[in-house]
């Protein structure tokens, strides 16, 4: 009997043994799940977890929950410890943090299993690829970086060559409709966009697949705005007005154009190549609103040389963006001979080169003329006219044998300037250019009388018969010498010769030699020699 109890006990001391040794291994700290990967939202920015749960283990307890980390620093995420911000049941695997701005900012997550008494150790941390990216507005290049998905591909061999990187770019917040830009594998993080355009909304994105689980992850929804001054959308040198103080030249800009620097140019040659050396910059500005200019430089060699003048708009990082048509002086010459002055000058250009639209345009000259009466002050309005236009060619002849004889008489100097337009197919102007005022002196027809009647008060076809003077069909300066047969002089003046000698008495009857000298200013002296007789008729 008491052999049967002893048996009894032992065998019940052996069972409570062996049930403390299980209960010694048997642990309620779960394991932690595996945090698979996470994504973010394009749309809101909030940010989805998906993790599997741990194996089962008989000697620890399964997860009860889960517990999701964020870090207390989300700019260091390892520095100041983390925190849990929710808990889901043990039949939940994935979570979706609401807020959490995923678009804004790279984010970082953890996860634990929820124990009956504690939680597990907490995943490595996981967090979105991240983009951003710069504008080089000077070379209108966008340069995109991005950082890689942390946490992938976990203990793989090779750690980065199953992870690709496919970039999008859009322009607005659609980014369904977005075009792929690039390719990648996990060790690229670089990608530039050339050509882009100037205030414009750029967006760009990473969707990020591990090719070993065919995982996906959204990276943040990147905008960068390609801002820039807004550039003209035309310009236009108008016209060019020639004087002798300068030559004024008017330009249209847009006015809602937003850039600051805008530079005039002269040139001597009508393209780049040959002009580079001559190019001068006239005058720099910043208001789009200002409309004329006045180049006061080298006056001299632009009463015989063509200039050619140009407006560029230069943005920021002083690039050309857009620049006018070039339009150029008109340089007249005139050639008197006689009555008749022959008038050439050169052509203006029509730009095509810059203003290809311009291919069908023609050019159209005009011709006016300022002449004086000798009652006309020279440097004032004198009788302006338009004697010719429409013409086509640079060439035309005046015949100036009309003003001959008029009363009151007209000055030998007439003026002349030439205008060109630029038309239209339909005949609208698009550009002018008018030449400086230029002065010429025709040749005077000078009749000398061949008698002189000193003492016979009458006038013959209004001129009187005891004065020796020249009779010139225009007003002009002359000096008349009156020379004996023994060559004394007798008369030396600019009032003609009454027919009496220094001391003021009558000469005698017989011939006389004069010599006339008509001044001019630009065909120099006109010199006329001849002989005269005096006569006394009887009364």
């Amino acid at each position: 009997m008491f052999m049967r109890v002893l048996r009894h006990l032992m065998l019940t001391v052996a069972l409570v043994s062996f049930a403390s040794m299980l209960w010694a291994q048997f642990s309620d700290k779960p394991n932690p799940p595996r945090l698979d990967y996470l994504t973010n939202d394009l749309n809101t920015g909030n940010v989805t977890l998906f993790w599997t749960k741990p194996p089962h283990e008989p000697q620890i307890a399964d997860p009860s929950g889960y517990i999701i980390y964020v870090p207390r620093n989300p700019i260091d995420p390892d520095a100041d410890g983390w925190d849990p911000i929710d808990t889901v049941d043990q039949n939940t695997f994935q979570y979706t943090h609401i807020g959490a701005n995923g678009n804004g900012q790279r984010v970082y997550y953890r996860v634990a299993s929820l124990g009956a008494f504690e939680p597990s150790q907490m995943t490595v941390k996981h967090s979105q690829v991240w983009i951003t990216a710069s504008y080089d507005s000077c070379n209108a290049k966008i340069d995109l970086s991005w950082i890689g998905y942390e946490a992938w591909p976990l203990n793989a061999s090779a750690p980065y060559r199953n992870i690709r990187y496919q970039l999008y770019m859009g322009h607005d917040l659609n980014w369904n409709t977005y075009t792929q830009i690039g390719d990648y594998d996990g060790y690229s993080n670089r990608h530039s966009v050339t050509n882009v355009l100037e205030n414009l909304d750029y967006f760009f994105y990473i969707k990020a697949t591990r090719m070993d689980t065919g995982y996906e992850s959204y990276s943040n929804l990147y905008l960068i705005h390609t801002k820039m001054a807004r550039r003209p959308t035309f310009m236009s040198v108008d016209s060019i007005v020639a004087t002798n103080a300068g030559n004024r030249i008017y330009y249209t800009i847009d006015p809602n154009s937003r850039v600051g620097n805008y530079k005039l140019w002269r040139w001597e040659q009508p393209d780049t190549a040959q002009s580079i050396f001559s190019a001068k910059i006239i005058e720099s500005f910043s208001d789009p609103a200002k409309s004329m200019s006045i180049d006061t430089n080298d006056m001299w060699a632009a009463r015989t040389r063509k200039f050619y003048y140009k407006v560029d708009a230069y943005n920021g990082c002083n690039q050309a963006v857009l620049v006018t048509n070039l339009c150029n002086t008109i340089i007249p010459r005139l050639s008197p001979k006689g009555n008749i002055v022959n008038i050439q000058w050169t052509d203006l250009m029509i730009d095509t080169q810059r203003k290809p639209d311009r291919v069908n345009n023609r050019i159209s000259y005009t011709i006016y003329r300022r002449s004086f009466t000798v009652n006309d002050d020279i440097s004032g309005p004198g009788n302006l006219e338009r004697i010719a236009d429409g013409l086509s060619t640079t060439e035309y002849t005046d015949d100036l044998s009309g003003f001959k004889g008029q009363n009151p008489l007209y000055r030998i100097r007439f003026n002349y300037y030439i205008e060109a337009l630029e038309l239209s197919p339909s005949n609208d102007t698009v550009a002018l250019s008018r030449s400086r005022e230029v002065s010429t002196e025709i040749l005077p027809g000078v009749t000398m009388p061949t008698a002189l009647a000193p003492n016979d008060e009458r006038s013959e076809n209004g001129h009187q018969r005891n004065l020796f003077k020249p009779i010139i069909n225009f007003e002009a300066n002359f000096t008349l010498t009156v020379y004996d047969r023994w060559g004394g002089v007798v008369y030396h003046g600019n009032q003609g010769w009454n027919g009496r000698n220094a001391k003021g008495e009558f000469v005698k009857e017989g011939t006389y030699v004069y010599r006339l000298v008509i001044s001019t200013t630009d065909a120099g002296e006109i010199i006329q020699t001849g002989s005269v007789s005096v006569i006394y008729p009887k009364k």
